[in-house]
């Protein structure tokens, strides 16, 4: 199937370019060939698919941080897209479907216009794919046809996932955070080379949906990334959500090299054993740390780096904004309706999921609700009956009490620490930061879950739906949107497209302005709801997602892990 849409995607644009040249780029690197596609409103673009940005991460350069590019010989074809090597996001079979390559850490740059000018100085907006850092790609969701419309280049890449991108063995053989380390590389590639394709490198923002979102917020975080980016909008996710951090990164990494048949003492030598098994070996057996469904859907994630001499992330995400050690930015973070519906629409899609989670709750709470390694075993079946009555009062887990369900994982993944996320980055920051809420149900705009459980069914506003009028679907032919669903798309793209030129958000409502999240920890959550097309307002709450039940849970996870560190000390 996804052949076919390849098919169909190089047929779409084969037409073009028969009858014109196709653009090419002039690079300190070498010269990249393009192709030409059409915009959602039929304007043609020029785009450019999988372009190297650093050396192949393979043989002696796994674990290692990416390494600088070098010059290619000839002219580098780019028009076709490649993923990173990993295990898709499916409950079945077993988890997910192995896909992909370790040689994959490349970009693809889109530029409005049949040919891209040097010195036109468009402002350029990046995306990061989301996928909990173990499974997508750039090119997977994050199509450019809506934004090839508002006049930006935009740019998508790859970043090492799951263990090839995330291990760590807590020292200095491999620190961790590969994965961040290549997005550093990408964006100081862009920074460095966009200018060639038209763009602006003093007005670059960075954008990211869920994990994406929360590398964006950890950009903010990172010595490494300063002066890369000027702005940044981190969609349903930030540093702070619970699965976005590994915890017991060694012990998972000794687990896993087991596996492979890798069990000596010293790390150096257990890496160097891991060096010489097959990339897909050691990828599949990602399936050990998912004992239910897809669950946890982020066994490997950041760490912080107790050894190497250039940390991505120097300590706890927690503390870092606590002590204001952050990038002052412009900064947009947001969340929708029904968040939890990734990953609770899989349970919805057979019969005997959502019986097997209300039989087995005690034991999968921790996996679902990501604090297997949070909250000492010994606890962990008490706090899955707290939350369960919290939330359910006493009823099953059933069809009936899905939409339940949905919002305990709603809260739990994604509110609860996004409200943290913004307040702290707000208290930190002299820039501005504004948080959005979005319950606008499409009419004919597919919901981002069918493409991880392959339904089309709604049960509400998915995680991430409010990039499906941001970001259209890469393959395939782009159906009319309804009316009220072009309205919506107007509306953001209008946001996006003012933040990245001013960085300050426009929306197209008479009288309404967006009202930053307060620097005062002590006051209302200042946030735009936007509702429906004609109707979007600001709205002010004490709380989002039942902060203070999860509060009062033992989680050591941000403001309790910081202090428990203390106690330690």
């Amino acid at each position: 199937m996804a052949l076919f849409f390849l098919v169909i995607f190089v047929l779409g644009f084969s037409t073009y370019d028969a009858q014109e040249t196709r653009p090419m780029v002039n690079t300190p690197y070498g010269q990249i060939l393009g192709t030409h596609s059409t915009s959602y409103e039929g304007n043609i673009y020029s785009q450019f698919l999988a372009i190297p940005y650093a050396q192949p991460p393979i043989g002696n350069l796994r674990f290692l941080e990416p390494q600088p590019i070098q010059k290619w010989k000839g002219v580098w074809n780019a028009n076709q897209s490649i993923e990173c090597i990993q295990i898709t996001h499916e409950p079945e079979p077993e988890g997910g479907v192995f896909l992909g390559d370790e040689d994959c850490l490349y970009l693809s740059v889109f530029v409005p216009g049949s040919k891209p000018v040097e010195g036109k100085n468009l402002d350029v907006i990046v995306h990061i794919h989301g996928g909990a850092f173990n499974f997508g790609y750039g090119n997977n969701y994050a199509g450019p046809k809506y934004l090839m419309d508002i006049n930006v280049v935009f740019v998508t890449f790859n970043y090492r996932l799951g263990p090839l991108g995330f291990l760590s063995t807590e020292d200095d053989v491999v620190p961790g955070n590969n994965g961040m380390k290549d997005q550093t590389a990408a964006l100081k590639w862009i920074k460095e080379n966009i200018k060639y394709f038209g763009g602006n490198p003093d007005s670059i923002t960075i954008t990211g949906l869920s994990a994406g979102g929360a590398s964006v917020h950890y950009h903010y975080l990172s010595p490494l990334s300063k002066g890369l980016f000027k702005a940044g909008i981190s969609t349903s996710g930030t540093a702070l959500c619970p699965w976005t951090f590994q915890e017991r990164p060694l012990e998972k990494t000794k687990l896993l090299a087991a596996a492979v048949g890798c069990n000596q003492q010293s790390t150096k030598d257990l890496i160097d054993c891991l060096r010489n098994r097959p990339a897909r070996q050691i990828v599949e057996n990602v399936r050990l740390f998912r004992p239910w469904l897809f669950n946890p859907f982020s066994p490997f994630g950041l760490v912080v780096e107790k050894g190497g001499k250039n940390p991505f992330l120097p300590d706890y995400p927690y503390a870092l904004l606590q002590r204001g050690e952050v990038q002052d930015l412009p900064w947009i973070t947001s969340v929708t309706s029904h968040e939890g519906l990734y990953p609770a629409a899989d349970y919805a899609l057979k019969e005997h999921y959502l019986p097997d989670l209300e039989k087995r709750w005690e034991e999968l709470a921790p996996y679902v609700l990501d604090y297997w390694s949070s909250v000492p075993s010994e606890m962990q079946a008490s706090v899955a009956q707290k939350i369960k009555e919290y939330y359910l009062h006493g009823r099953s887990i059933s069809r009936e009490s899905f939409p339940e369900l949905v919002q305990m994982m709603s809260d739990r993944l994604f509110v609860v620490d996004a409200e943290k996320a913004a307040r702290l980055q707000a208290k930190a920051n002299k820039s501005p930061v504004y948080y959005y809420y979005f319950s606008y149900l499409g009419e004919e705009i597919p919901t981002l879950a069918v493409y991880f459980t392959h339904s089309e069914k709604k049960h509400g506003v998915c995680h991430g739906d409010d990039m499906m009028y941001i970001l259209s679907m890469p393959y395939g032919p782009l159906a009319k949107m309804s009316e009220r669903d072009e309205e919506m798309k107007s509306i953001l793209l209008k946001m996006w497209g003012s933040f990245a030129r001013k960085g300050h958000p426009e929306i197209p409502v008479a009288n309404l302005k967006w009202i930053p999240v307060s620097k005062q920890s002590d006051q209302p959550l200042e946030y735009l709801h936007i509702k429906t097309p004609s109707e979007i307002v600001m709205e002010s709450v004490d709380e989002m997602g039942h902060r203070s039940f999860w509060d009062s849970l033992p989680f050591e996870e941000n403001h309790n892990l910081l202090h428990r560190n203390k106690d330690e000390l």
